[in-house]
């Protein structure tokens, strides 16, 4: 399980790119419902959290039920500080 935060941009989405060929099941972390949906339909993550719109520690527990094995963190902050709770 790999959780990428910021994963909608250049960094973020190859790191998705690489976990996914690896054979990760990939969750990404974006800011708008249109980012959300191209990691998803485009870019083949198997799920996606809109951290404006989502309750982000609920969608973890939903989408991460086993818990994270690797975190790619590209903003700190909040979304760090769930992502290791």
């Amino acid at each position: 399980q790999v959780l990428v935060s910021g994963a909608a941009g250049g960094v973020g989405s190859n790191c998705g790119f690489v976990a996914r060929n690896l054979g990760a099941r990939v969750v990404g972390i974006a800011g708008t419902p249109e980012k959300c949906r191209l990691l998803t339909a485009k870019l083949g993550y198997d799920a996606a959290i809109d951290y404006r719109a989502d309750d982000v520690p609920a969608k973890l527990a939903e989408h991460c039920p086993q818990g994270i094995d690797v975190f790619f963190d590209n903003v700190g902050g909040e979304i760090l500080d769930h992502a290791l709770a």
